[in-house]
C-alpha cells in the first residue's frame, strides 16, 4: 500500500451540508482512508492509497458534485479575507435596495391609502425583489442549482426553495391582480428581506471567523518580510523567504530576526518572548541559535541562516495551528450525520407543511407563509460550524499561551484526561547535569579527585561525563594522564593512571569490580535521597571518592505538580534513576507516584497498561526516548526544547518550553468541549422548537407562528450566536 495524503482547498462550501456532501462522495471512493472537510478554513484533508487512485480523481469527484477544488490550501488569513469582502459587498448591494423595497411595499399601510394602484406597486417590489434575489443573492441561487444538477442539498437549496416559492407566488398573484382586478397577497418583500438578511448574516459570520483566527495572525504579523544578506563583502536586501541554509545575514538594532540561524558575530540583546514567554532581553553570543521573527534589541549582529522560510521554527507554529483547525473533533460526527440527512427531510416537512395548510385554508396566507418560513428556518448553518468555530477559536487561544494543540480530536482527548505522567531528566528537570559535591575518603584530595575522573571522562560523551570535565575545567584543573579508558555501558567506565587501575560508576559497577562501599554509602544515600545522581570513584579496588550532580528542576515544576495533583486521579514520574535518586526528586516535587529504573522501551509498556486499567493519561517528554510512549499516550505533550521526533511524535506542542502550559491546555481543552456541547445543543434545540412554530403548529390555538423575514432573521442570529459563543474562548482567562 502506497499511503498518500493531499491537503485541496475547495469553493462553494456553505453548511454542514456540503460537509457531509463532499466527505461521504470521496469516502466512496476505492482507495480513499479517510477524508476531513472543514468549512471554516474551506479546505479537505484526504489520505489515500496511490496505488489505487490519484489526487486527480478526488479533484474529479469533488468537482462533479459542482464545488471547485484545487492542490493546496489557502492561508487561513487570506481565506477570512477574501470572505470577509465578499460578503460585505453583497450585503450592502443587498441593504441598499432592501430599504427601498420595505418603503414601497409598508408604505400604503401606514398611511392608510395607496400612492400608486396596486399593481404599480407591485411592480416596483417585484423590481426590486428580482434585483435582490437574482444579483445580490445570485450566488445563493446559483450554488442551490449547482446541488439540485448534481442531486444534492444544502443550506441554499432551502434558502433557494423558500424565496423562489415566494417569489414566483407573488409573481403569479401579481398577474392575477392585473387580470382580474381583485387584491391579493404579495411576498416580494418576504424574498428580498429573507435574501438581505441572510446576507447581512454571513457577513457578521465572515467577521466572526477572522477574529478566531487572531492567533495565527498574531504569529504570521511575526515573519519580516525584508532580509540583508551579505554577498561577496556587499549588503543585498533580500526577500525574507528566499533566503537558505548557510547565508550570512546582517539584522541591525530593532529589527526582526529575518530566519533561524546562528550567531557568528556579535552579542546582542534578543527579545525572544514569542519562543520563551519571558519579557526580558536575553543577551546572546557567538555560537547561539536564534529564531526567525523574534527581536534584535540593542546591537547588530551576523547570523548563518540554519532553515530555510518554509522551514522556520516560526512557519512550523503556523503550521501545526493551521493544521489543528482542520482536524475534528469526533463530536462533530453527530452533526455530521444529521447533517447529511437533514435537507431532504426538511424539504419533506416544508411539503406537508403545503399540503396540511392547502387542506385545512386552502389558498390562505399559511399556505405559502409557512412553507417558505420552514424552508428558510432550517438551514442547518449553525450546526456546521458549531464545532469547527470552537475548535478554531480553542486552538488559537492556546496557541497565544504557546501551546499548540493538533487538532479538535487532540482537544476531546484532552478534555479527558485524569491521568499526568511526566519524563524526569529534561522535562521536570533542566536536562542540564552539573556538580553540586564531591567527596573524598582517606587521604585523597579533592582535586586529585577531579583531575583523575575529568581525565577519564573527557574520553566519553556521556552527559554525566560533559557535566564532569565542565566541572574540572571550572575549577581550572589540569588532566592527567589516564590510559585505557573503556566504556561500559550502562555503568561507567574504567581506565588506568599511573599503572592503577581507575573506576568511575554506578554501584553495579563497582560490585562487578568488587570494590567494598560499606565507608562512603552512608554519605551516598544522603545525597540520592536529595535526588542526586551519584559517580563513585576507585583506584586499585578502594573506594576513594564520589561525585554528586543534579539535574535541577525547572522553576516551575513544583507548582504545575501540585496543580495537576489537585485535578487529576493520578501524577506520575517515571525515571531512569536508582530508586534513591528518584525518590528524592519525586520528594522534593511531592509527588507520591513514580517508577525508578525505567528503560525507554518500559514506558511504552506501562502507559499501556494504564490504559487497560481505564486511565485516560496523558504523557509528557521531551527525547527521542519518549517518542513511542507519547505515541502511545492517549495525549502526548513535548515540551518545545526537545528533540524533532518528540514535537513531531506528540499531540500536543509546548513551544516555549516551560510546564505552566501544561495546566492551560487542560483549562482551555475542557471550555473548549464545553464550548462545542453549548454550541450543538443550541443549533439542534433551535431546530426542533423553531420547525414546528414556523410550520404553523401552534397557529390554530394560539395564533403564533413565522413569518418568512422572521424565520431569516432567526436563522442569521442562530449562526451569529454560535460563532460569538465560540469566540468567548478567546478572551478566557487561564
Amino acid at each position: 500500500m502506497a499511503s498518500s495524503d493531499v491537503t485541496l482547498r475547495i469553493e462553494g462550501m456553505h453548511c454542514a451540508g456540503c460537509v457531509a456532501s463532499i466527505e461521504r462522495e470521496v469516502s466512496n471512493i476505492e482507495g480513499v482512508d479517510s477524508c476531513r472537510v472543514n468549512l471554516a478554513l474551506r479546505s479537505a484533508a484526504v489520505d489515500y492509497d496511490s496505488g489505487v487512485t490519484s489526487e486527480e480523481e478526488i479533484i474529479r469527484r469533488i468537482n462533479k458534485l459542482g464545488y471547485k477544488a484545487e492542490l493546496g490550501t489557502d492561508d487561513i488569513l487570506t481565506v477570512e479575507d477574501k470572505d470577509r469582502r465578499r460578503s460585505m459587498r453583497h450585503m450592502l448591494y443587498a441593504i441598499a435596495l432592501a430599504i427601498p423595497l420595505m418603503v414601497v411595499a409598508m408604505l400604503p399601510m401606514a398611511m392608510g391609502q395607496p400612492l400608486v394602484s396596486p399593481v404599480t406597486d407591485g411592480a416596483l417590489q417585484l423590481i426590486l425583489a428580482a434585483v435582490i434575489l437574482f444579483w445580490a443573492g445570485g450566488g445563493i441561487l446559483r450554488d442551490a442549482a449547482a446541488r439540485v444538477v448534481h442531486l444534492q442539498g444544502n443550506m441554499n437549496t432551502l434558502i433557494a426553495l423558500g424565496t423562489l416559492t415566494a417569489f414566483f407566488w407573488s409573481l403569479w398573484s401579481l398577474y392575477q391582480m392585473h387580470t382580474t382586478g381583485r387584491m391579493e397577497p404579495l411576498y416580494f418583500e418576504s424574498a428580498g428581506m429573507i435574501i438581505t438578511l441572510i446576507l447581512i448574516g454571513r457577513y457578521m459570520e465572515a467577521v466572526s471567523r477572522s477574529r478566531a483566527s487572531d492567533a495565527i495572525k498574531e504569529l504570521a504579523s511575526l515573519r519580516p518580510s525584508q532580509a540583508l544578506a551579505i554577498i561577496n563583502d556587499t549588503e543585498v536586501e533580500v526577500d525574507a523567504t528566499s533566503v537558505q541554509p548557510g547565508m550570512i545575514l546582517l539584522v541591525r538594532p530593532g529589527e526582526r530576526i529575518p530566519a533561524d540561524g546562528r550567531i557568528i558575530e556579535g552579542h546582542p540583546l534578543v527579545d525572544q518572548s514569542m519562543v520563551t514567554g519571558e519579557t526580558l532581553p536575553v543577551e546572546l553570543s557567538e555560537g547561539d541559535n536564534v529564531v526567525g521573527g523574534t527581536l534584535n534589541g540593542n546591537l547588530s549582529f551576523k547570523l548563518q541562516v540554519t532553515a530555510s522560510a518554509a522551514n522556520s521554527f516560526l512557519e512550523k507554529v503556523i503550521a501545526l495551528v493551521a493544521e489543528a483547525q482542520s482536524r475534528k473533533a469526533p463530536v462533530q460526527r453527530l452533526a455530521d450525520r444529521v447533517a447529511a440527512v437533514f435537507v431532504p427531510i426538511v424539504i419533506a416537512i416544508a411539503i406537508i407543511t403545503a399540503a396540511a395548510w392547502y387542506v385545512f385554508d386552502g389558498y390562505g396566507p399559511m399556505l405559502i407563509k409557512s412553507t417558505v418560513a420552514v424552508l428558510i428556518i432550517a438551514c442547518p448553518c449553525a450546526l456546521g460550524l458549531a464545532t469547527p468555530t470552537a475548535i478554531l477559536a480553542a486552538t488559537g487561544r492556546a496557541a497565544r499561551e504557546g501551546v499548540i494543540i493538533r487538532g479538535g480530536d487532540v482537544l476531546e482527548r484532552a478534555a479527558k484526561i485524569d491521568t499526568v505522567i511526566f519524563d524526569k531528566t529534561g522535562t521536570l528537570t533542566n536536562g542540564q547535569l552539573e556538580v553540586v559535591g564531591v567527596h573524598t575518603f582517606g587521604d585523597f584530595k579533592e582535586r586529585t579527585l577531579l583531575r583523575l575522573a575529568g581525565s577519564a571522562e573527557i574520553q566519553s560523551e556521556h552527559t554525566l561525563a560533559r557535566a564532569i570535565v565542565e566541572h574540572m575545567k571550572r575549577q581550572q584543573i589540569e588532566s592527567a594522564a589516564v590510559r585505557n579508558v573503556e566504556a561500559a555501558p550502562g555503568l561507567g567506565l574504567t581506565g588506568e593512571w599511573e599503572g592503577q587501575r581507575l573506576v568511575l560508576g554506578n554501584r553495579a559497577l563497582m560490585n562487578k569490580e568488587k570494590v567494598d562501599l560499606s565507608e562512603v554509602m552512608p554519605t551516598a544515600e544522603k545525597e540520592m535521597a536529595q535526588g542526586r545522581t551519584i559517580v563513585f570513584v576507585s583506584l586499585d579496588g578502594q573506594a576513594v571518592g564520589l561525585i554528586c550532580l543534579l539535574d535541577r528542576l525547572r522553576p516551575e515544576s513544583r507548582d504545575v505538580v501540585r496543580d495537576l495533583g489537585t485535578r487529576m486521579r493520578q501524577v506520575t514520574m517515571l525515571s531512569g534513576d536508582t530508586r534513591r535518586t528518584a525518590a528524592g526528586v519525586a520528594s522534593s516535587l511531592g509527588l507520591q507516584h513514580y517508577e525508578a529504573g525505567v528503560k525507554p522501551h518500559q514506558k511504552q509498556t506501562i502507559l499501556e497498561s494504564l490504559d487497560k486499567l481505564g486511565f485516560n493519561v496523558a504523557m509528557v517528554g521531551d527525547g527521542i526516548n519518549d517518542a513511542p510512549a507519547l505515541a502511545a499516550a492517549d495525549v502526548g505533550i513535548a515540551v518545545g526544547s526537545g528533540t524533532d521526533v518528540a514535537i513531531e511524535t506528540a499531540d500536543v506542542i509546548l513551544v516555549r518550553s516551560e510546564l505552566l502550559g501544561i495546566p492551560k491546555l487542560f483549562d482551555i481543552a475542557k471550555a473548549g468541549m464545553r464550548t462545542i456541547r453549548q454550541n450543538l445543543f443550541w443549533a439542534f434545540i433551535y431546530n426542533i422548537l423553531a420547525i414546528p412554530i414556523a410550520a404553523g403548529l401552534l397557529y390554530p390555538w394560539l395564533g403564533l407562528t413565522l413569518s418568512p423575514v422572521l424565520a431569516a432573521a432567526a436563522m442569521s442570529v442562530s449562526s451569529v450566536f454560535v460563532v460569538t459563543n465560540s469566540l468567548r474562548l478567546s478572551r478566557i482567562k487561564l
